[in-house]
């Protein structure tokens, strides 16, 4: 088969150094949650077969509420994709952020370029087609890198969150052995979320104009929908900065390509522009180590914070629809009592909806105090990494130039 199967494991092709800086960047973003410890959940292994990927996920806890200390499970995306479905819909948790779901493994282009790579073997040269393979092998494991750390941050998010880490159905994703039977979502239910998520962003757009008299939730509300599209853009952005750092490797690889056809042609500088060729190589190596690091470690950071404001936008929204709800109910108790009919009902209506809404509340403010505190460190954290990563890089090249200049003086 031309796509990535099980024969094609996690680090594909890796020498010692690869493996030593898989190892030291193996992570996306970085959180920083207040642990006590008590539950650690981590990915020690991943591997993809033709139509997902399968984690292997390692827990340890303390926790009461756990039959063991010590477990392990197999678990797929789509796994995943249902423990968020279930913390989304669980109404006890409205006043919480709940972690945005890790973004679905797309393999799309590694397999189109193994594809290409495969047919076009028979035109190529053998040193050719093993550098181009060897390519092809680094994208590769970018992207796993990348899959694994942002489904591994999903689960470390619930594991620091004092309430959600006690859900009962987060418990039978750690601990159940077997399969979750869990099942892609058909043609009914996808229409039925389409219509479902239409028909919030609507009353979202319709709330938008909602009278709130806490100063604090309308500068969270100002704050968020600006940060949100700056974020956005951002995103953008560094997409293109990391796109235009790894086309520089692309084009380091051809130079590379290019000097070793002209060693071969022209015996008078042969050994000249073999050494040139051998140095673009070293260098075409560094900078999409360069490339990795900033998709990485910065370019991965902006677009997990997109999609963690947005769910921090959706707590907001849960908010103003339990004030809408609680202003509904005073509406109804005012027409029962012009009546004088239902009453009562119309009283515990009310009570219920104050008692929903204060709760959602007070809930809020901590989860949006504690989400600016949270981010704030990340950013800092990545950026100081980013910018040890930028320097380390610089060095590296900046030493392979000055010995290439050396080798080359010497010819």
């Amino acid at each position: 088969s031309s796509g990535i199967n099980a024969e094609w494991p996690l680090r594909p092709g890796m020498t010692a150094e690869d493996e030593a800086l898989s190892r030291e960047h193996a992570s996306t973003v970085s959180l920083n949650d207040e642990n006590d410890g008590r539950l650690t959940v981590s990915i020690s292994d991943a591997v993809s077969e033709l139509e997902t990927v399968k984690f292997t996920i390692q827990t340890k806890t303390a926790l009461p509420s756990f039959s063991q200390h010590q477990m392990s499970v197999i678990r797929c995306h789509e796994e995943f994709i249902w423990l968020h479905d279930m913390l989304s819909e669980n109404l006890e948790y409205a006043g919480y952020i709940i972690p945005p779901a890790p973004p679905k493994p797309d393999f799309e282009v590694a397999r189109d370029k193994l594809t290409r790579v495969t047919a076009a073997e028979n035109t190529m040269t053998e040193d050719e087609y093993k550098k181009l393979r060897k390519e092809l092998e680094s994208d590769y494991l970018a992207l796993f890198k990348k899959t694994v750390a942002m489904h591994e941050i999903y689960l470390l998010r619930i594991a620091a969150h004092s309430k959600l880490r006690e859900d009962s159905n987060f418990r039978v994703f750690l601990e159940y052995s077997k399969d979750l039977k869990v099942r892609t979502k058909n043609k009914k239910e996808l229409i039925g979320g389409f219509f479902k998520n239409m028909t919030k962003n609507v009353d979202e757009a319709l709330l938008s104009g909602q009278k709130d008299s806490d100063e604090f939730f309308i500068e969270k509300r100002s704050f968020l929908e600006d940060y949100h599209t700056r974020i956005r853009e951002t995103t953008k952005k560094s997409e293109l900065l990391s796109a235009a750092t790894n086309s520089l490797s692309v084009d380091y690889m051809q130079v590379g390509g290019c000097l070793a056809l002209l060693s071969t042609r022209d015996p008078s500088l042969q050994r000249f522009m073999a050494q040139c060729a051998i140095s673009f190589e070293t260098l075409q190596k560094l900078q999409k180590r360069t490339s990795t690091d900033e998709d990485l470690k910065l370019t991965d950071l902006f677009r997990y914070y997109q999609r963690e404001t947005q769910a921090a936008k959706s707590l907001l929204y849960r908010r103003g629809r339990a004030l809408a709800d609680k202003e509904i109910a005073e509406g109804k108790l005012e027409q029962a009592q012009k009546k004088f009919k239902d009453i009562p009902t119309a009283e515990a209506y009310l009570e219920d909806c104050k008692i929903r809404f204060e709760t959602i509340s007070e809930m809020s403010k901590t989860e949006l105090e504690t989400f600016k505190v949270r981010r704030v460190e990340t950013y800092r954290k990545h950026l100081v990494d980013m910018s040890e990563l930028q320097i380390r890089h610089s060095q590296s090249i900046i030493t392979e130039l000055n010995k290439s200049l050396e080798l080359l003086k010497d010819l």
